[in-house]
């Protein structure tokens, strides 16, 4: 009987329990990818956050480049007026 059980379990194609040393192994190949994995998404969430940040200062940068830039549009515009103004006034005395 004992010898139809063993010859069962190879007709089953069962395979040996890897040894201490191969688990450990495997768990340390596994340990070492799924490592390599964070580090990369670590850094590709680092690069996103810094690429936000950039345009970011970008975005705000423009504003306050448009803001100075209305507001000299303003002045130059109250200077024309100024000088067309005075430029009439010069105009009827002549």
């Amino acid at each position: 009987m004992s010898s139809a059980v063993s010859t069962g379990f190879k007709k089953m194609n069962w395979v040996s329990k890897p040894s201490a040393w191969e688990a450990m192994e495997t768990a340390r190949l596994k340990r070492r990818e799924m490592m390599e994995e964070f580090q990369a998404s670590s850094a590709a969430l680092v690069s996103g956050f810094q690429a936000a940040q950039t345009m970011q200062i970008q975005g705000v940068g423009e504003l306050a480049a448009q803001g100075v830039q209305a507001r000299m549009d303003a002045k130059v515009k109250e200077m024309q007026d100024k000088l067309e103004d005075r430029y009439a006034s010069l105009s009827k005395l002549v």
